[in-house]
């Protein structure tokens, strides 16, 4: 994830070598690319064209608004469900786009398109899966029970299926088996990277400048593609240059960067999923008369203000998904902003720091302003809709589904406030001096306590 610091220092005290101008902070691989692999399977990981197709990379034929549009793969092709084989479930599974599908099973394919020809042929075995669109998979096989992956590298790695782990009951985790195995709803609604993208890259705010004063230029790469020469080259070729330049110097900064616990909204094809900030835009114009034309202006868009979150597939996934806490327990993943979007707050006013009276007027008779206002940033940039059902900014530009999370199921989705069901009750004496034994309670023991709790109520009703 790109980040500004360059640290940590290396021997001789300097910063990190800049890779395409940019830092960049390690947090976390993800799983299909770590070397260690899960038991059973070779050690090494694998590569992008082992999940994604060459229709995926190079289109279908048509033209779609989106290059996310040709993505013809769901994670359920190759792991399924936990009620379902990867060869039971429909075509269209993953991306339904609210509609309804057929119930038929996809079933295999016992042989290849020609196009496939041109690549590495692996033996069919018993059938090759199917993408959510119904056309196969090259390297993904059925043998016998197992789910074969024929990577790229020249690695075989066996999927981990989940109606197999579930017919098993093998889960590795309790959570992981209440989330996926009994909550259907998780299955029915949400992405799987909803959970298992463990993190997403999240710049908030881009600031950008563009000066024409004093006759200051940048490079103008939409200037550079169309100046091709002859031999096809354009002028930015030559090593050591950027080729051609226009009027107005740009430079870009950020707010401010995040990575863990991404927000959740709904994407196009109608999913929970991650989000991420998009293009939040706040512009400053300097003329070529050293005027100053706008100043920290948002751009406004049909939805109103032009900061845009965006659904994303960030391929970050983890063995270890989120916590159920950092859903149901956390406003940011809902849209509310970062603890409910009550920090950073008065950006629209800007802030002097300096001397001031007990009632905020500030002493000196000079002074400057510490933080320039953003006019129209009334709501931390985190934050993409209100608790009224208000949206705030743009969320997603490409796909009709996609926005925040509905109302209704925010509302249902959010657990705050469990601590105080039983804690409202410790300034009972009477009362709490029978359950408090024998006085501290591990984690497990609160699980335990809630659990006989459950359990004889369901006895009274």
């Amino acid at each position: 994830m790109e980040f500004p610091y360059g640290s940590p220092y290396d021997a001789k005290g300097g910063k990190q070598p800049k890779l395409h101008t940019k830092n960049y902070l390690f947090i976390k691989d993800d799983l299909h690319h770590q070397q260690v692999s899960r038991p059973g399977n070779p050690e090494g990981g694998m590569l992008c064209q082992d999940c994604h197709t060459s229709i995926d990379m190079h289109g279908d034929g048509n033209i779609f608004g989106t290059t996310l549009s040709q993505v013809e793969i769901e994670c359920s092709d190759c792991h399924g469900t936990p009620t379902a084989l990867p060869w039971d479930l429909p075509v269209g599974y993953g991306e339904e786009f609210q509609q309804a599908i057929e119930s038929t099973p996809r079933g295999l394919a016992s042989d290849l398109p020609a196009f496939m020809s041109f690549a590495t042929t692996y033996p069919a075995e018993d059938g090759y899966l199917l993408t959510a669109r119904g056309n196969p998979f090259g390297n993904v096989v059925k043998k016998g029970e197992k789910v074969i992956v024929h990577s790229a590298s020249g690695l075989d790695f066996e999927v981990p299926v989940l109606k197999t782990i579930a017919d098993a009951d093998a889960w590795n985790t309790q959570n992981g088996k209440v989330a996926m195995g009994s909550v259907s709803q998780h299955m029915e609604t949400m992405e799987c990277y909803a959970c298992h993208a463990d993190w997403a890259p999240q710049c908030y705010g881009c600031h950008i400048t563009v000066d024409y004063s004093e006759g200051k230029t940048d490079v103008d790469w939409i200037h550079n593609a169309n100046a091709r020469n002859d031999n096809g080259l354009t002028a930015d070729n030559e090593l050591g240059t950027n080729g051609l330049t226009s009027a107005g110097k740009v430079s870009e900064t950020r707010s401010y960067l995040r990575w863990e616990t991404p927000i959740l909204g709904i994407n196009g094809e109608g999913r929970v999923s991650p989000m991420m900030p998009g293009c939040q835009v706040i512009t400053t114009v300097i003329d070529k008369d050293g005027n100053t034309v706008a100043e920290n202006v948002i751009w406004k868009t049909p939805e109103g203000p032009g900061l845009d979150h965006a659904a994303v597939q960030p391929h970050t996934a983890g063995r270890k998904a989120r916590s159920c806490e950092s859903c149901h327990d956390n406003p940011k993943a809902m849209g509310y902003g970062i603890e409910d979007g009550r920090f950073l707050q008065g950006y629209d006013k800007g802030f002097v720091v300096d001397l001031e009276t007990a009632t905020g007027e500030t002493i000196p008779g000079q002074y400057q302003v510490q933080s320039q206002a953003i006019p129209d940033l009334k709501w931390d940039l985190s934050q993409i809709v209100t608790r009224d059902n208000v949206q705030l900014v743009s969320v997603g530009s490409h796909w009709e589904l996609t926005g925040p999370l509905p109302e209704e199921m925010r509302a249902k989705m959010e657990r705050t406030g469990l601590c105080l069901g039983c804690h409202q009750e410790m300034a009972n004496e009477a009362l709490w001096s029978k359950v408090n034994q024998p006085g501290w309670a591990s984690n497990d023991a609160h699980r335990d306590v809630l659990n006989k709790a459950l359990k004889a109520y369901a006895a009274e009703q």
